[in-house]
């Protein structure tokens, strides 16, 4: 299997704007405004269903984009802002906790993500493993959050296509697996960075919890709006001061 191998490709053309090599995938678009407006980027347009912030004067600035739902969606994006110069990027999004330790509020620092999404085997990997990020991006985003003094998890999550059949027996068995969450965009990432050997790194923010086979929503609690407010700052300071290059 080879990166050059696929008849439809995204391209760049002339009405399309060059990036520079760092860029975030946000999954929704209170991250993808609050990281606009932290990292003050003037330039936007649509890209598929979201919006690409970025600086066209400016290439050493990231470029934002999001809001991404879903696996195929959010490589879709991936691959196109590759093919704009992108090569590294971080993601950032939110998780239902499937472990009792891990509460609305808390922050994740992924490593590794068990794909249960039908996207990663067009990238080479088999299903029903853990795919891992770049290990200098997520060892990147642990040290700073140590430096912050903010607590954190590290563990694997759950990566799933059907946010509707979250069923106690799939929860079951990926709590077997040492999963601490589950979202529905990571492991397609990362599957596809490593096809493309393109660093990526995620951070999550839990915003539910369905450990107790019961939905507990926290959208709208204190401790999740700051936790993923500080999630969105600590990667917009290291692009800032373009810590990952």
């Amino acid at each position: 299997m080879s990166p050059d191998d696929a008849i439809v490709r995204p391209v760049r053309t002339k009405r399309t704007p060059k990036l520079g090599p760092l860029a975030v995938l946000a999954a929704t678009t209170p991250d993808v405004e609050l990281l606009r407006d932290r990292l003050n980027l003037p330039d936007s347009r649509a890209l598929y269903s979201s919006r690409l912030h970025y600086n066209a004067a400016d290439l050493k600035q990231p470029a934002i984009v999001g809001p991404l739902m879903g696996a195929p969606y959010a490589v879709m994006c991936l691959e196109t802002l590759r093919a704009w110069g992108a090569r590294k990027a971080f993601f950032i999004g939110w998780c239902g906790s499937i472990d009792a330790k891990v509460r609305i509020g808390d922050t994740i620092v992924p490593v590794g993500a068990w794909v249960d999404e039908g996207t990663s085997v067009h990238y080479g990997q088999p299903g029903k493993c853990a795919v891992r990020p770049d290990e200098r991006l997520r060892s990147l985003l642990a040290e700073r959050l140590q430096q912050s003094l903010r607590d954190f998890h590290s563990g694997t999550i759950w990566t799933t296509d059907a946010i509707f059949r979250e069923t106690p027996d799939q929860i079951l068995k990926f709590q077997e697996l040492g999963a601490l969450a589950v979202e529905m965009e990571l492991s397609a990432l990362l599957s596809a960075a490593e096809f493309y050997a393109f660093p990526l790194a995620g951070i999550l923010t839990v915003s539910d919890e369905l450990f107790a086979m019961q939905w507990q929503p926290g959208f709208k609690s204190d401790a999740f709006r700051q936790s993923r407010a500080a999630a969105c700052l600590l990667v917009s300071e290291i692009l800032k001061h373009q810590d990952i290059e």
